[in-house]
């Protein structure tokens, strides 16, 4: 499953960041991050034809994510289903349509997971396998692509360790190294990359590692610079109570 993920990203990259679109993008990811999901859905539609194909179903998919399942304490789960079922191509013809697949895939297989519908999340997993194959990935990533490879790469070395045996004699090895690598990306200068650094590190530091002293900086930084995210915030306020 690791590599499956890592081919994604790798895949996503050299499509996704490095293109005069970048400041379009970006703008688009912050009012979304801020929960302005009408106006980033705005924004996102009206410039389509400005935004790599790819990248914006990557955007669509995760905003709809973001608007109907995590991003709110009333979920919206069959608009989710429903934007999952528009956004996915079927029986795709090129690379490129694969790769949208590949993307909604990866999606549908976090919310299976988050809804515990485990036998679904079982075919989708296989479906996604076997769609990897079609695929050529492009290794020669520039220093933002080659970013989200490593964050993505330390994100999975994590889990796929953290999931280990307490026993197994590299499991704190590895977790340890996957958080350094994660740590050093945090200096990004890519707003992109650098807020979602900082979410995987401060939910992984508070709820994975028990250790709200390292959590908090992060927590700050992303309330600080996305303040109307109210999940942020919330976040924030648990690792605040936690230290006291």
């Amino acid at each position: 499953m690791q590599k499956i993920i890592i081919l994604l990203f790798l895949f996503l990259g050299s499509q996704g960041f490095a293109s005069p679109q970048n400041s379009l993008v970006e703008r688009i990811f912050s009012e979304m991050y801020n929960q302005h999901y009408s106006r980033a859905e705005e924004m996102l539609h009206a410039n389509k034809d400005d935004i790599d194909s790819v990248f914006f179903a990557v955007l669509s998919i995760d905003m709809s994510y973001w608007k109907n399942v995590t991003g709110t304490d009333t979920p919206d789960y069959p608009a989710f289903e429903s934007d999952l079922r528009q956004l996915s191509p079927t029986n795709p013809t090129s690379s490129t349509q694969e790769a949208i697949l590949l993307v909604n895939l990866s999606y549908q297989l976090r919310y299976e997971l988050k809804r515990f519908k485990l036998i679904k999340a079982i075919s989708t997993r296989q479906e996604t396998k076997a769609l990897f194959t079609s695929l050529k990935t492009n290794e020669e990533l520039p220093p933002e692509q080659q970013e989200l490879y490593q964050l993505y790469s330390a994100l999975f070395q994590y889990f796929d360790n953290y999931l280990k045996p307490f026993f197994s004699s590299d499991k704190k090895e590895n977790c340890s190294e996957a958080l350094t690598t994660m740590t050093h990306l945090f200096q990004s200068e890519s707003r992109i990359t650098k807020t979602l650094v900082a979410y995987f590190l401060g939910k992984t530091w508070l709820n994975y590692e028990n250790n709200p002293t390292n959590a908090v900086a992060y927590f700050q930084w992303l309330h600080k610079n996305f303040p109307e995210n109210i999940k942020f915030e919330e976040l924030l306020d648990e690792c605040n109570k936690q230290l006291k």
